[in-house]
Protein backbone atom coordinates (compact mmCIF):
# COMPACT_ATOMS: atom_id res chain seq x y z
CA UNK A 1 0.00 0.00 0.00
CA UNK A 2 1.36 3.37 -0.64
CA UNK A 3 2.12 5.62 1.59
CA UNK A 4 -0.16 8.60 1.87
CA UNK A 5 2.71 11.13 1.84
CA UNK A 6 3.13 9.25 -1.87
CA UNK A 7 -0.17 10.21 -2.97
CA UNK A 8 -1.90 14.14 -3.31
CA UNK A 9 -5.15 12.57 -2.81
CA UNK A 10 -6.73 10.78 0.40
CA UNK A 11 -7.99 8.86 -2.58
CA UNK A 12 -5.50 7.43 -5.22
CA UNK A 13 -4.71 4.25 -3.36
CA UNK A 14 -8.37 2.96 -5.20
CA UNK A 15 -7.48 3.89 -8.52
CA UNK A 16 -4.74 1.88 -11.49
CA UNK A 17 -3.45 4.40 -12.39
CA UNK A 18 -2.37 8.18 -11.42
CA UNK A 19 -4.71 11.12 -11.51
CA UNK A 20 -4.71 13.57 -14.67
CA UNK A 21 -3.29 16.28 -12.91
CA UNK A 22 -5.20 18.73 -15.43
CA UNK A 23 -8.09 16.54 -14.57
CA UNK A 24 -7.48 17.36 -10.91
CA UNK A 25 -6.64 21.14 -11.53
CA UNK A 26 -10.40 21.57 -13.87
CA UNK A 27 -12.22 20.28 -11.01
CA UNK A 28 -10.54 22.16 -7.89
CA UNK A 29 -11.23 25.47 -9.95
CA UNK A 30 -10.14 28.31 -8.29
CA UNK A 31 -9.70 26.78 -4.33
CA UNK A 32 -6.15 26.19 -4.49
CA UNK A 33 -4.81 28.39 -7.14
CA UNK A 34 -4.57 32.44 -7.83
CA UNK A 35 -5.51 34.34 -10.99
CA UNK A 36 -3.27 36.86 -12.18
CA UNK A 37 -3.97 40.89 -12.15
CA UNK A 38 -6.48 41.04 -15.04
CA UNK A 39 -3.90 43.60 -16.97
CA UNK A 40 -1.16 41.68 -16.23
CA UNK A 41 -2.66 38.84 -18.77
CA UNK A 42 -3.09 41.81 -21.09
CA UNK A 43 0.80 43.14 -21.08
CA UNK A 44 1.32 41.53 -23.91
CA UNK A 45 -1.66 42.71 -25.94
CA UNK A 46 -0.79 45.97 -25.00
CA UNK A 47 2.76 46.67 -25.48
CA UNK A 48 1.45 45.09 -29.15
CA UNK A 49 -0.93 48.02 -30.07
CA UNK A 50 1.74 50.69 -28.67
CA UNK A 51 4.33 49.27 -31.10
CA UNK A 52 2.04 49.39 -33.75
CA UNK A 53 1.09 52.58 -32.79
CA UNK A 54 4.53 54.30 -32.37
CA UNK A 55 5.90 52.63 -35.68
CA UNK A 56 2.54 54.18 -37.51
CA UNK A 57 3.24 57.33 -36.03
CA UNK A 58 6.39 57.42 -37.34
CA UNK A 59 5.39 55.79 -40.89
CA UNK A 60 3.39 59.14 -41.08
CA UNK A 61 5.93 61.63 -39.85
CA UNK A 62 4.18 62.09 -36.54
CA UNK A 63 7.32 61.58 -34.38
CA UNK A 64 10.67 61.53 -35.30
CA UNK A 65 12.65 58.20 -35.93
CA UNK A 66 15.31 58.75 -32.87
CA UNK A 67 11.71 58.97 -30.86
CA UNK A 68 10.97 55.75 -31.96
CA UNK A 69 14.00 54.23 -31.00
CA UNK A 70 13.98 55.49 -27.80
CA UNK A 71 10.24 54.48 -27.21
CA UNK A 72 10.52 50.73 -28.62
CA UNK A 73 13.85 50.23 -26.10
CA UNK A 74 12.05 51.38 -22.85
CA UNK A 75 8.94 48.98 -24.20
CA UNK A 76 11.66 45.93 -24.64
CA UNK A 77 13.06 46.48 -21.23
CA UNK A 78 9.39 46.67 -19.82
CA UNK A 79 8.76 43.37 -21.84
CA UNK A 80 11.76 41.39 -20.06
CA UNK A 81 11.56 42.89 -16.87
CA UNK A 82 7.88 41.99 -16.29
CA UNK A 83 9.10 38.49 -17.78
CA UNK A 84 11.71 37.84 -15.58
CA UNK A 85 9.36 39.19 -12.34
CA UNK A 86 11.76 41.96 -11.59
CA UNK A 87 8.92 44.27 -11.97
CA UNK A 88 5.27 43.70 -11.65
CA UNK A 89 1.77 46.65 -12.32
CA UNK A 90 1.92 49.10 -10.37
CA UNK A 91 -1.58 49.91 -8.35
CA UNK A 92 -0.90 53.39 -8.08
CA UNK A 93 -0.52 54.02 -11.79
CA UNK A 94 -4.12 52.79 -12.26
CA UNK A 95 -3.84 50.32 -15.29
CA UNK A 96 -1.28 48.69 -17.83
CA UNK A 97 -1.43 51.88 -20.11
CA UNK A 98 -0.01 54.12 -17.67
CA UNK A 99 2.16 51.41 -16.10
CA UNK A 100 4.18 51.46 -19.35
CA UNK A 101 4.17 55.14 -20.74
CA UNK A 102 5.39 55.80 -17.17
CA UNK A 103 8.04 53.31 -17.01
CA UNK A 104 9.23 54.13 -20.76
CA UNK A 105 9.32 57.86 -19.61
CA UNK A 106 11.97 56.63 -16.43
CA UNK A 107 13.87 54.75 -19.15
CA UNK A 108 13.51 56.52 -21.99
CA UNK A 109 13.21 60.07 -21.28
CA UNK A 110 9.56 61.55 -20.53
CA UNK A 111 10.01 63.89 -23.67
CA UNK A 112 9.97 60.44 -26.33
CA UNK A 113 7.58 58.77 -23.90
CA UNK A 114 4.89 62.07 -23.91
CA UNK A 115 4.71 61.12 -27.50
CA UNK A 116 3.22 57.34 -27.20
CA UNK A 117 0.20 59.00 -26.26
CA UNK A 118 -0.17 60.84 -29.67
CA UNK A 119 -3.66 59.95 -31.19
CA UNK A 120 -5.19 57.92 -29.30
CA UNK A 121 -7.04 57.79 -26.17
CA UNK A 122 -7.72 55.30 -23.53
CA UNK A 123 -10.93 54.30 -24.98
CA UNK A 124 -9.40 53.10 -28.01
CA UNK A 125 -6.33 51.28 -26.46
CA UNK A 126 -8.47 49.45 -24.35
CA UNK A 127 -10.81 48.26 -26.96
CA UNK A 128 -7.70 47.55 -28.99
CA UNK A 129 -6.18 45.30 -26.35
CA UNK A 130 -9.22 43.89 -25.45
CA UNK A 131 -10.18 43.03 -28.82
CA UNK A 132 -6.55 41.50 -29.19
CA UNK A 133 -6.84 39.00 -26.44
CA UNK A 134 -10.44 37.95 -27.11
CA UNK A 135 -9.68 37.18 -30.69
CA UNK A 136 -6.98 34.93 -29.55
CA UNK A 137 -8.60 32.78 -26.91
CA UNK A 138 -11.57 32.69 -29.81
CA UNK A 139 -8.84 31.43 -31.89
CA UNK A 140 -7.81 28.98 -29.68
CA UNK A 141 -10.91 27.68 -28.07
CA UNK A 142 -12.00 26.92 -31.59
CA UNK A 143 -9.06 25.07 -32.44
CA UNK A 144 -9.70 22.92 -29.32
CA UNK A 145 -13.11 22.09 -29.75
CA UNK A 146 -11.96 21.28 -33.50
CA UNK A 147 -9.70 18.40 -31.52
CA UNK A 148 -12.26 17.66 -29.54
CA UNK A 149 -14.78 16.80 -32.37
CA UNK A 150 -12.33 14.64 -34.18
CA UNK A 151 -11.76 12.68 -31.09
CA UNK A 152 -15.73 12.12 -30.70
CA UNK A 153 -15.78 10.99 -34.22
CA UNK A 154 -13.41 8.58 -34.24
CA UNK A 155 -15.34 6.83 -31.11
CA UNK A 156 -18.77 7.06 -33.33
CA UNK A 157 -17.08 4.82 -36.30
CA UNK A 158 -15.65 2.24 -33.71
CA UNK A 159 -19.21 1.73 -32.01
CA UNK A 160 -21.14 2.53 -35.13
CA UNK A 161 -22.58 -0.94 -35.04
CA UNK A 162 -23.16 -1.33 -31.45
CA UNK A 163 -26.88 -1.26 -30.16
CA UNK A 164 -28.27 0.53 -26.85
CA UNK A 165 -31.38 1.86 -26.06
CA UNK A 166 -32.07 5.33 -26.41
CA UNK A 167 -33.80 7.97 -23.80
CA UNK A 168 -36.36 10.75 -23.84
CA UNK A 169 -37.72 11.61 -20.20
CA UNK A 170 -34.78 9.14 -18.67
CA UNK A 171 -37.02 6.50 -19.72
CA UNK A 172 -35.75 3.21 -22.41
CA UNK A 173 -37.43 5.49 -25.70
CA UNK A 174 -35.71 3.54 -28.89
CA UNK A 175 -33.49 1.54 -30.34
CA UNK A 176 -29.62 3.33 -31.43
CA UNK A 177 -26.45 2.66 -31.50
CA UNK A 178 -23.32 4.31 -29.28
CA UNK A 179 -22.10 5.61 -32.89
CA UNK A 180 -25.00 7.21 -33.63
CA UNK A 181 -25.59 8.94 -30.04
CA UNK A 182 -21.57 9.80 -29.75
CA UNK A 183 -21.59 11.42 -33.73
CA UNK A 184 -24.60 13.71 -32.15
CA UNK A 185 -22.18 15.33 -29.89
CA UNK A 186 -19.64 15.78 -33.25
CA UNK A 187 -22.58 17.53 -34.87
CA UNK A 188 -23.11 19.94 -32.18
CA UNK A 189 -19.56 20.96 -31.93
CA UNK A 190 -19.26 21.15 -35.39
CA UNK A 191 -21.76 24.15 -35.16
CA UNK A 192 -19.90 25.41 -31.99
CA UNK A 193 -16.67 25.16 -34.21
CA UNK A 194 -18.14 27.60 -36.96
CA UNK A 195 -19.55 29.97 -34.60
CA UNK A 196 -15.84 30.46 -33.58
CA UNK A 197 -14.85 30.79 -36.63
CA UNK A 198 -17.72 33.76 -37.64
CA UNK A 199 -17.23 35.36 -34.26
CA UNK A 200 -13.65 35.77 -35.28
CA UNK A 201 -14.38 37.34 -38.33
CA UNK A 202 -16.77 39.42 -36.66
CA UNK A 203 -14.49 40.81 -34.03
CA UNK A 204 -11.17 41.09 -35.71
CA UNK A 205 -11.38 44.68 -37.18
CA UNK A 206 -9.24 47.75 -35.41
CA UNK A 207 -10.81 50.64 -33.04
CA UNK A 208 -7.13 51.96 -32.32
CA UNK A 209 -7.28 55.44 -33.98
CA UNK A 210 -10.70 56.04 -33.03
CA UNK A 211 -9.55 58.68 -29.64
CA UNK A 212 -11.80 59.10 -26.95
CA UNK A 213 -14.60 58.05 -29.55
CA UNK A 214 -14.54 60.99 -32.06
CA UNK A 215 -11.39 60.53 -34.04
CA UNK A 216 -8.27 62.96 -34.17
CA UNK A 217 -7.39 65.45 -36.67
CA UNK A 218 -3.64 63.86 -36.82
CA UNK A 219 -3.27 62.56 -40.03
CA UNK A 220 -2.77 59.14 -38.71
CA UNK A 221 -3.17 55.55 -41.54
CA UNK A 222 -5.38 53.09 -39.63
CA UNK A 223 -4.97 50.82 -41.99
CA UNK A 224 -1.60 50.20 -40.94
CA UNK A 225 -1.78 49.69 -37.59
CA UNK A 226 -4.45 47.48 -37.94
CA UNK A 227 -2.76 45.17 -40.66
CA UNK A 228 0.25 45.42 -38.31
CA UNK A 229 -1.95 43.82 -35.80
CA UNK A 230 -3.58 40.89 -37.92
CA UNK A 231 -6.68 43.14 -38.14
CA UNK A 232 -8.28 42.76 -41.74
CA UNK A 233 -8.96 46.40 -41.56
CA UNK A 234 -10.01 49.15 -38.96
CA UNK A 235 -13.42 49.50 -37.59
CA UNK A 236 -15.66 52.34 -39.06
CA UNK A 237 -16.96 54.76 -37.32
CA UNK A 238 -14.98 55.94 -34.13
CA UNK A 239 -18.31 56.22 -31.93
CA UNK A 240 -18.96 52.52 -32.47
CA UNK A 241 -15.41 51.63 -31.64
CA UNK A 242 -15.57 52.58 -28.50
CA UNK A 243 -19.32 52.73 -27.55
CA UNK A 244 -19.51 48.87 -28.53
CA UNK A 245 -16.43 47.41 -26.69
CA UNK A 246 -19.01 45.00 -24.28
CA UNK A 247 -20.16 43.52 -27.33
CA UNK A 248 -17.58 41.50 -28.50
CA UNK A 249 -17.35 40.41 -25.38
CA UNK A 250 -20.56 39.20 -25.24
CA UNK A 251 -20.44 37.58 -28.51
CA UNK A 252 -17.30 35.01 -27.52
CA UNK A 253 -19.08 34.47 -24.29
CA UNK A 254 -22.68 33.69 -26.31
CA UNK A 255 -20.46 31.05 -28.59
CA UNK A 256 -18.47 29.65 -25.01
CA UNK A 257 -21.61 29.49 -23.80
CA UNK A 258 -22.89 27.65 -26.47
CA UNK A 259 -19.79 24.63 -26.35
CA UNK A 260 -20.13 24.58 -22.62
CA UNK A 261 -23.72 23.60 -22.76
CA UNK A 262 -23.48 21.25 -25.24
CA UNK A 263 -20.73 19.59 -22.95
CA UNK A 264 -23.01 19.88 -20.12
CA UNK A 265 -25.56 17.76 -22.10
CA UNK A 266 -22.35 15.56 -22.61
CA UNK A 267 -21.76 15.17 -19.02
CA UNK A 268 -24.68 14.54 -18.22
CA UNK A 269 -24.84 11.40 -20.60
CA UNK A 270 -21.92 10.25 -19.36
CA UNK A 271 -23.33 10.27 -15.27
CA UNK A 272 -25.77 7.99 -17.23
CA UNK A 273 -24.36 5.54 -18.79
CA UNK A 274 -21.31 5.40 -16.24
CA UNK A 275 -23.84 4.92 -12.99
CA UNK A 276 -23.43 1.34 -12.12
CA UNK A 277 -26.80 0.41 -12.31
CA UNK A 278 -26.51 0.32 -16.35
CA UNK A 279 -22.87 0.43 -16.54
CA UNK A 280 -23.12 0.77 -20.32
CA UNK A 281 -19.73 3.08 -20.54
CA UNK A 282 -16.35 3.20 -17.75
CA UNK A 283 -14.85 6.43 -17.58
CA UNK A 284 -10.81 5.71 -16.81
CA UNK A 285 -9.50 6.12 -13.86
CA UNK A 286 -7.73 9.03 -14.25
CA UNK A 287 -10.74 10.74 -15.21
CA UNK A 288 -12.34 9.94 -11.92
CA UNK A 289 -12.29 11.27 -8.28
CA UNK A 290 -12.78 9.25 -4.85
CA UNK A 291 -14.01 10.09 -1.63
CA UNK A 292 -12.33 11.13 1.22
CA UNK A 293 -14.68 8.47 3.42
CA UNK A 294 -15.85 5.66 0.71
CA UNK A 295 -12.89 3.41 -0.59
CA UNK A 296 -15.28 2.38 -3.35
CA UNK A 297 -16.24 5.42 -4.92
CA UNK A 298 -15.18 6.28 -8.75
CA UNK A 299 -16.68 9.87 -9.23
CA UNK A 300 -17.11 11.91 -12.54
CA UNK A 301 -16.13 15.33 -10.97
CA UNK A 302 -15.35 16.79 -14.39
CA UNK A 303 -19.02 15.94 -15.64
CA UNK A 304 -20.52 17.28 -12.57
CA UNK A 305 -18.02 20.41 -12.85
CA UNK A 306 -18.67 21.24 -16.18
CA UNK A 307 -22.95 21.36 -16.10
CA UNK A 308 -21.47 24.22 -13.53
CA UNK A 309 -19.00 26.04 -15.63
CA UNK A 310 -21.86 26.22 -18.20
CA UNK A 311 -24.90 27.55 -15.64
CA UNK A 312 -22.11 30.11 -14.69
CA UNK A 313 -20.74 30.96 -18.06
CA UNK A 314 -24.25 31.47 -19.38
CA UNK A 315 -24.83 33.89 -16.39
CA UNK A 316 -21.79 36.08 -16.83
CA UNK A 317 -22.86 35.95 -20.45
CA UNK A 318 -26.50 37.53 -19.31
CA UNK A 319 -24.05 40.21 -17.67
CA UNK A 320 -21.99 40.98 -20.62
CA UNK A 321 -25.38 42.11 -21.76
CA UNK A 322 -27.18 43.47 -18.55
CA UNK A 323 -23.93 46.06 -17.97
CA UNK A 324 -24.71 47.67 -21.93
CA UNK A 325 -27.97 47.96 -21.30
CA UNK A 326 -28.99 51.15 -21.31
CA UNK A 327 -25.47 52.68 -21.63
CA UNK A 328 -25.40 56.18 -23.51
CA UNK A 329 -22.84 56.41 -26.55
CA UNK A 330 -19.36 56.89 -26.04
CA UNK A 331 -17.34 55.52 -23.21
CA UNK A 332 -18.53 54.72 -19.99
CA UNK A 333 -16.40 53.16 -17.29
CA UNK A 334 -19.17 50.16 -16.75
CA UNK A 335 -17.94 48.39 -19.40
CA UNK A 336 -14.32 47.67 -17.59
CA UNK A 337 -15.88 45.09 -15.62
CA UNK A 338 -16.70 43.12 -19.50
CA UNK A 339 -13.31 42.95 -19.11
CA UNK A 340 -13.29 40.64 -15.98
CA UNK A 341 -16.12 38.69 -17.19
CA UNK A 342 -14.74 37.89 -20.40
CA UNK A 343 -11.48 36.60 -18.96
CA UNK A 344 -13.62 34.65 -16.34
CA UNK A 345 -15.56 33.00 -19.36
CA UNK A 346 -12.38 31.12 -20.66
CA UNK A 347 -10.53 30.83 -17.51
CA UNK A 348 -13.41 28.63 -16.69
CA UNK A 349 -13.60 27.00 -19.76
CA UNK A 350 -10.84 26.70 -21.57
CA UNK A 351 -9.63 23.49 -20.22
CA UNK A 352 -13.19 21.35 -20.83
CA UNK A 353 -12.37 20.38 -24.40
CA UNK A 354 -8.76 18.51 -23.82
CA UNK A 355 -10.76 17.32 -20.46
CA UNK A 356 -13.06 15.55 -23.01
CA UNK A 357 -10.87 14.65 -25.24
CA UNK A 358 -8.92 12.66 -22.84
CA UNK A 359 -12.19 11.55 -21.64
CA UNK A 360 -13.78 10.07 -24.49
CA UNK A 361 -10.57 8.45 -25.76
CA UNK A 362 -9.81 6.71 -22.63
CA UNK A 363 -13.34 5.58 -22.06
CA UNK A 364 -14.79 2.08 -22.23
CA UNK A 365 -17.75 0.47 -24.23
CA UNK A 366 -19.47 -2.10 -22.19
CA UNK A 367 -21.04 -3.24 -25.73
CA UNK A 368 -22.82 -6.18 -24.18
CA UNK A 369 -24.71 -4.50 -21.53
CA UNK A 370 -24.97 -1.71 -24.65
CA UNK A 371 -26.80 -4.14 -26.39
CA UNK A 372 -29.11 -6.07 -23.41
CA UNK A 373 -29.87 -2.39 -23.03
CA UNK A 374 -31.42 -2.83 -26.36
CA UNK A 375 -33.12 -6.02 -25.66
CA UNK A 376 -35.50 -4.72 -22.49
CA UNK A 377 -38.03 -2.57 -21.49
CA UNK A 378 -39.74 -2.86 -24.61
CA UNK A 379 -37.56 -0.33 -26.61
CA UNK A 380 -38.22 -1.93 -29.37
CA UNK A 381 -42.10 -0.97 -29.42
CA UNK A 382 -41.86 2.05 -31.84
CA UNK A 383 -40.00 -0.12 -34.52
CA UNK A 384 -42.15 -2.71 -33.99
CA UNK A 385 -44.76 -0.75 -34.40
CA UNK A 386 -43.41 0.46 -37.63
CA UNK A 387 -42.30 -2.86 -39.07
CA UNK A 388 -45.83 -4.15 -38.80
CA UNK A 389 -47.30 -1.10 -40.28
CA UNK A 390 -45.33 -1.43 -43.18
CA UNK A 391 -45.60 -5.18 -43.69
CA UNK A 392 -49.06 -5.65 -42.89
CA UNK A 393 -50.13 -2.36 -44.90
CA UNK A 394 -52.22 -1.28 -41.57
CA UNK A 395 -52.39 2.59 -40.71
CA UNK A 396 -49.68 3.29 -38.29
CA UNK A 397 -51.95 4.17 -35.39
CA UNK A 398 -53.58 0.95 -36.00
CA UNK A 399 -50.29 -0.62 -36.00
CA UNK A 400 -49.53 1.50 -32.50
CA UNK A 401 -52.50 0.25 -30.84
CA UNK A 402 -51.93 -3.50 -31.31
CA UNK A 403 -48.09 -3.10 -29.94
CA UNK A 404 -49.29 -0.70 -27.40
CA UNK A 405 -51.88 -3.65 -26.56
CA UNK A 406 -48.80 -6.09 -26.67
CA UNK A 407 -46.89 -4.28 -24.49
CA UNK A 408 -49.04 -4.44 -22.08
CA UNK A 409 -50.34 -8.02 -22.07
CA UNK A 410 -47.04 -8.49 -22.01
CA UNK A 411 -47.04 -8.83 -18.26
CA UNK A 412 -43.87 -6.83 -17.72
CA UNK A 413 -41.56 -8.77 -19.61
CA UNK A 414 -38.38 -7.17 -20.69
CA UNK A 415 -39.19 -7.95 -24.40
CA UNK A 416 -42.22 -7.35 -26.26
CA UNK A 417 -44.50 -11.00 -26.55
CA UNK A 418 -44.61 -11.58 -30.32
CA UNK A 419 -46.97 -14.43 -29.42
CA UNK A 420 -49.20 -11.53 -28.38
CA UNK A 421 -48.67 -8.89 -31.36
CA UNK A 422 -49.20 -12.14 -33.84
CA UNK A 423 -52.58 -12.30 -31.87
CA UNK A 424 -53.85 -9.20 -31.91
CA UNK A 425 -52.20 -8.89 -35.66
CA UNK A 426 -54.72 -11.75 -36.42
CA UNK A 427 -57.56 -10.38 -35.10
CA UNK A 428 -57.25 -7.57 -37.02
CA UNK A 429 -57.02 -8.79 -40.32
CA UNK A 430 -52.88 -9.50 -40.58
CA UNK A 431 -52.62 -13.49 -40.42
CA UNK A 432 -48.80 -13.76 -40.61
CA UNK A 433 -46.42 -11.10 -38.68
CA UNK A 434 -42.69 -11.84 -39.31
CA UNK A 435 -41.21 -12.83 -36.59
CA UNK A 436 -37.68 -10.91 -36.98
CA UNK A 437 -38.96 -7.79 -36.69
CA UNK A 438 -38.57 -6.16 -33.83
CA UNK A 439 -34.49 -7.74 -33.54
CA UNK A 440 -32.38 -4.84 -32.66
CA UNK A 441 -29.97 -4.90 -35.46
CA UNK A 442 -32.65 -5.78 -37.89
CA UNK A 443 -34.16 -2.42 -36.23
CA UNK A 444 -30.56 -0.74 -36.87
CA UNK A 445 -29.83 -1.83 -40.41
CA UNK A 446 -33.56 -0.48 -41.41
CA UNK A 447 -33.06 3.43 -40.23
CA UNK A 448 -31.35 4.58 -43.26
CA UNK A 449 -33.25 7.59 -43.55
CA UNK A 450 -30.32 10.40 -43.89
CA UNK A 451 -28.80 11.35 -40.03
CA UNK A 452 -29.83 7.95 -38.99
CA UNK A 453 -27.90 5.02 -36.97
CA UNK A 454 -27.77 2.46 -40.25
CA UNK A 455 -24.32 1.85 -39.89
CA UNK A 456 -23.57 2.24 -43.35
CA UNK A 457 -25.93 5.44 -43.64
CA UNK A 458 -23.41 6.58 -40.61
CA UNK A 459 -20.29 6.12 -41.84
CA UNK A 460 -21.41 8.37 -44.23
CA UNK A 461 -22.67 10.89 -42.15
CA UNK A 462 -19.46 10.56 -40.64
CA UNK A 463 -17.22 11.08 -43.28
CA UNK A 464 -19.49 14.30 -44.28
CA UNK A 465 -18.53 15.45 -40.81
CA UNK A 466 -14.92 14.52 -40.56
CA UNK A 467 -14.77 17.09 -44.36
CA UNK A 468 -16.92 19.54 -42.09
CA UNK A 469 -14.11 19.38 -39.58
CA UNK A 470 -11.19 19.69 -41.95
CA UNK A 471 -12.49 22.69 -42.70
CA UNK A 472 -13.29 24.36 -40.01
CA UNK A 473 -9.67 23.49 -38.90
CA UNK A 474 -8.42 24.74 -42.09
CA UNK A 475 -10.01 28.38 -41.38
CA UNK A 476 -8.98 28.38 -37.91
CA UNK A 477 -5.54 27.47 -38.67
CA UNK A 478 -4.96 30.25 -41.58
CA UNK A 479 -6.55 33.10 -39.19
CA UNK A 480 -3.90 31.86 -36.71
CA UNK A 481 -1.47 32.22 -39.50
CA UNK A 482 -2.23 35.27 -40.99
CA UNK A 483 -2.39 36.52 -37.06
CA UNK A 484 1.51 35.23 -36.54
CA UNK A 485 2.44 36.96 -39.98
CA UNK A 486 1.16 40.32 -39.02
CA UNK A 487 4.40 39.93 -35.78
CA UNK A 488 6.39 39.65 -38.33
CA UNK A 489 5.40 42.45 -40.52
CA UNK A 490 5.32 44.42 -37.56
CA UNK A 491 8.80 43.43 -37.08
CA UNK A 492 10.20 44.04 -40.46
CA UNK A 493 8.66 47.43 -40.25
CA UNK A 494 10.31 48.39 -37.00
CA UNK A 495 13.59 47.38 -38.79
CA UNK A 496 13.09 49.30 -41.70
CA UNK A 497 12.28 52.61 -39.94
CA UNK A 498 15.05 52.14 -37.28
CA UNK A 499 17.66 51.65 -40.30
CA UNK A 500 16.05 54.65 -41.67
Amino acid sequence: MADESDTQQFWGGRMNEPPEMSNVAYCAGRDVTERPMADAVLAPCDLWQNRAHCAMLARCGIITRETLIRILRGLDEYERRLADGSITLDPRKEDIHTNIERFVASHSGAEHAGQMHTARSRNDQSATVMRLYVRDRVLSYGLALADLAETILRVAAKFRNTPIAGFTHYQPASITTVGHWFASYAQALLRDTGRFVSCFDRLNVCPLGAGAAFGTSWPIDRSMTAMLMGFRAPQINTLDCVTNRWEMEADAASQVSFAMTHLSIVSQDLILLSAPQLGIIEIADRYVTGSSIMPQKRNPDFAEVTRAKAAVIQNMTASLFAIARGLPSGYNRDTQWTKYLIMDVFDEAAAAPAIFSGVIATLRVNEARAERSAHENCVNAVDLADNLSRQSGLPFRAAYEIVSQAVKLSGGKSAVDMEIVRKLAADAGVPRVNAQIGEPLKIIAAKKSEGGPAPQRLARDLKYMSRSLKKLNKELSERRSLVDLSLEMLTRQIRELMAS
